[in-house]
């Protein structure tokens, strides 16, 4: 099998016609026909971008060995557990919290992201404040040494029109 049949091989097993395919690749249409044909040699970009994009086992569309697609890794809640170093509680917690219904852990997740909004708000808001005060500080500082200068200006000059 070419490499050109390994790309009409992923196209198809894909259930995409090679406008789609092409689509998906920032390519047009011919480049795909020419490639499956034999006509085009394929680019080394347009491998990497095959393989990317559609999840292929690079090996596999280069040489034909192994699987043509690479397999997703799989979460292991067990070995999560594990790698978290999770306490009897939280296993006990997020053991729970999978058991409940669907609608049940959808309310739980939209209450969460609700008060993350409304905290990061009041964050925004006071770092927004802490901000304000800096500047208003920094103002006061340099409305003093704009009056303390007029000052120096205003003696300076009425000196001056007493000695003349």
């Amino acid at each position: 099998m070419t490499i050109g049949n390994r790309v009409k091989k992923v196209r198809t097993s894909m259930s995409l016609n090679q406008s789609d395919f092409a689509s998906r690749l920032g390519v047009i249409s011919a480049t795909i026909s020419r490639i499956e044909k034999g006509n085009r040699n394929i680019t080394e970009q347009m491998l990497l971008s095959i393989c990317r994009e559609f999840n292929v086992n690079e090996t596999w569309l280069r040489t034909g060995e192994g699987e043509m697609f690479i397999q997703p890794a799989t979460f292991s809640f067990d070995e999560q557990i594990k790698k978290s170093n999770l306490s009897e509680l939280e296993i006990a917690i997020m053991r729970g919290y999978m058991e409940l219904d669907s609608d049940v852990r959808k309310a739980i997740v939209q209450k969460v992201e609700s008060i993350i909004q409304q905290r990061s708000e009041i964050a925004a808001t006071t770092e927004e404040a802490g901000i304000e005060a800096e500047i208003d500080e920094e103002l006061d500082i340099f409305r003093q040494e704009l009056r303390d200068g007029k000052k120096a200006q205003s003696l300076s000059a009425s000196q001056k029109q007493d000695i003349i």
